[in-house]
């Protein structure tokens, strides 16, 4: 059995849903309120991801507001992935994207990166199409995914195709200080 524990980061402008998403994700639960983050919070996921390999997620939720941005680099360092997310009904969010990332590479170097485009259920409200979310995350040499904080869909299966993808990263990385 292999267990690894890991770190991923959660950006994206504020009111986007990261909170939402993580607490879909970990507790099954939705809240209509909306609570700024304040600097960031973090909560636990241990994962089965099949039978010979679990993994613990620490899942940072860093505040999306303009006013954090000074310290959002520090939280950055020794992540293990990130999730850009942007809300499919604010465009805004989508444009911001580019910012994000460059901020997050910088400080994190290459891990494994998704761009979640979320809010679908809210169809008739839409700004960002499904090729605009895939063609960014193309850009970012990422894969995209449409989620629901509110009723959950897609959320389960993009964050297990990150857990994979920090699996194969986390390998590789070792396979290659081990031949060198």
């Amino acid at each position: 059995m292999v267990h690894y524990t890991t770190k991923v980061v959660m950006l994206g402008e504020g009111g986007v849903g990261k909170t939402s998403l993580i607490r879909r994700y970990v507790e099954q639960t939705f809240s209509h309120n909306y609570i700024t983050t304040v600097g960031s919070n973090f909560l636990l996921k241990k994962v089965q991801l099949d039978k010979n390999t679990r993994m613990t997620m620490q899942l940072w939720d860093i505040s999306g507001q303009d006013s954090f941005r000074t310290i959002r680099a520090q939280y950055y360092l020794h992540s293990h992935g990130g999730i850009l997310v942007f809300d499919l009904t604010r465009k805004s969010t989508f444009t911001e994207l580019n910012k994000w990332h460059t901020d997050f590479i910088k400080k994190a170097g290459k891990v494994p990166l998704l761009v979640f485009g979320n809010k679908m259920d809210l169809i008739n409200q839409r700004e960002t199409s499904s090729q605009e979310g895939s063609a960014i995350a193309n850009e970012f040499d990422s894969s995209y995914f449409e989620t629901s904080a509110l009723n959950g869909t897609g959320v389960e299966d993009a964050f297990h195709s990150l857990a994979w993808k920090i699996v194969d990263d986390l390998n590789r990385k070792r396979r290659t200080l081990t031949y060198r």
